[in-house]
């Protein structure tokens, strides 16, 4: 193995390197393409972290943590000791850096601790899985604990809606992650929402989203043959397939979620609202209330915001966030719709 004495050599591993150019590029190309370059690089740093936490590996064992074949073990290793020199130890039958351990451990200044308890604070409201990720990223590169994260000189506290949790939950997280990742259908049986309606589908999951508390699934549905949303917690069941799938043609979550208040996707409407001086500070505090909205000051001094979104049922909880001052001018059928919802809430008031 090149920049490794002969006598600390694995006794099984061919010198790959001493192939013609040609030939040894045509084998490695040959045995990347199926997986990819990320899921290859993936494996690379795995079996890097793993001698680098002085576990001495064997090809054995990198062969079944990795699920690669152990032509592929022996190129991983020569790659790595390209990056830094490894040695075979005969001893523990597995494979050490030369140079002892190769995890650097990161030197924090202050702002950087400050970034890192605001990471910590915001991954804590997201459920389970992310919060477990986060705390093993943090032991891997840190060894920070608990205790340490906590004793921070500038307390940091992110008021959001905490994640609705369970081990269900988790488990489809898990998978749906890996399911995007891999562009992989998943079949469900789902409750939907407002129906109740118990049904199975087949899916194209295309990202997550956390709104307002639970984890969301935007994904193609095969069934209603069109982009829908699936919440976690409403999923009954979970199955994830081997049928690979290709993303509709252009899409992008980002601009499929822009025209939405939130999440929801429905026809578009432009809606104008209007509100009093005495709030109009408080509404300016934000640049923007939605990338759609237009500003227009009144001569009295108050103001009206003009949104062009998709459907008004979630634009609607956010003009009843700012009542009594907030009054929706357009369209007459909203407006006429929230009058009725807040006469029928001051009946239940009377």
């Amino acid at each position: 193995m090149a920049g490794a004495n002969a006598s600390r050599r694995d006794p099984q591993m061919p010198d790959l390197t001493a192939e013609a150019p040609t030939q040894y590029n045509k084998r490695m190309a040959q045995d990347t393409k199926p997986a990819g370059i990320s899921g290859k690089v993936i494996r690379i740093l795995d079996a890097y972290t793993l001698i680098a936490q002085n576990t001495y590996p064997s090809v054995a064992l990198l062969k079944d943590k990795l699920e690669i074949s152990e032509r592929s073990v022996y190129r991983y290793l020569e790659i790595i000791n390209m990056i830094d020199p490894i040695d075979f130890d005969r001893e523990r039958d597995g494979y050490k850096f030369t140079n002892a351990a190769r995890i650097k451990k990161f030197r924090l200044s202050e702002r950087d601790f400050l970034l890192l308890l605001a990471m910590g604070e915001s991954v804590s409201h997201l459920g389970e899985p992310l919060k477990n990720y986060y705390k093993a990223f943090i032991e891997k590169f840190l060894c920070l604990s608990d205790a340490s994260m906590k004793s921070g000189t500038v307390p940091i506290f992110i008021k959001m809606p905490e994640a609705i949790d369970s081990e269900a939950v988790s488990r489809y997280f898990s998978v749906m992650s890996t399911c995007i990742s891999e562009k992989r259908s998943i079949d469900l049986t789902y409750r939907s929402k407002y129906s109740e309606e118990i049904n199975e589908r087949r899916i194209d999951p295309y990202g997550l989203i956390f709104y307002e508390g639970a984890w969301i699934m935007i994904g193609y549905c095969h069934l209603r043959v069109g982009i829908r949303q699936f919440a976690l917690d409403r999923i009954i069941e979970l199955k994830e397939t081997h049928l690979k799938f290709q993303p509709i043609e252009g899409f992008e979550l980002s601009k499929y979620l822009a025209p939405s208040w939130g999440i929801y996707d429905e026809d578009p409407v432009e809606v104008v609202v209007r509100f009093p001086l005495k709030v109009r500070e408080l509404l300016e505090r934000k640049a923007k209330w939605h990338p759609s909205e237009r500003r227009k000051v009144l001569d009295d001094g108050g103001i009206e915001l003009t949104f062009t979104v998709a459907g008004v049922q979630e634009i609607k909880r956010w003009v009843y966030s700012w009542l009594p001052w907030a009054e929706v001018v357009s369209p007459q059928w909203f407006r006429e719709k929230v009058r009725a919802e807040l006469s029928e809430a001051v009946s239940h008031h009377s």
